[in-house]
């Protein structure tokens, strides 16, 4: 883990390793569904929140998604023109060795918006694996 920014579109951590954040930046989305920011996880896992963000007011709506290793875990649709409410927090807990994929469409038009999405959470131990099978 580093306690240095080095971006946007990568996951990071706070200097002492206690917290983890993503940024996308500043994402142009079309009708065509694109990436807006992916990470892997490791021996680590996140408690935290995926926050959408709206840099243009309009009234399009928006199909959020976030995957864990190609499995959908969260999708919503949202219309952009009410930011106030437009990037509400999602809860997410991301185990140990996942890759998270955070996609963004816009369903209204094929003109291209600027949105983005966050991810802010803390980082937690590894669970301790233990034999699960009855004997």
């Amino acid at each position: 883990m580093s306690g240095t920014f080095s971006g946007v579109n990568t996951l990071q951590f706070s200097p002492d390793n206690k917290h983890g954040y993503a940024y996308s930046g500043i994402v142009a989305v079309t009708n065509t569904e694109i990436t807006t920011m992916e990470f892997t996880t490791g021996s680590y896992y996140l408690v935290g929140v995926f926050q959408p963000q709206y840099f243009s007011d309009n009234n399009d709506v928006y199909l959020h998604t976030v995957k864990f290793d190609d499995l959908a875990v969260i999708g919503f649709e949202f219309n952009g023109s009410n930011n106030a409410d437009g990037a509400i927090p999602r809860p997410l807990v991301i185990p140990p060795f996942t890759t998270v994929t955070f996609l963004a469409k816009n369903t209204t038009t094929s003109n291209s918006r600027n949105i983005g999405a966050n991810f802010i959470g803390e980082v937690k131990g590894t669970v301790e694996q233990f034999d699960l099978e009855l004997k």
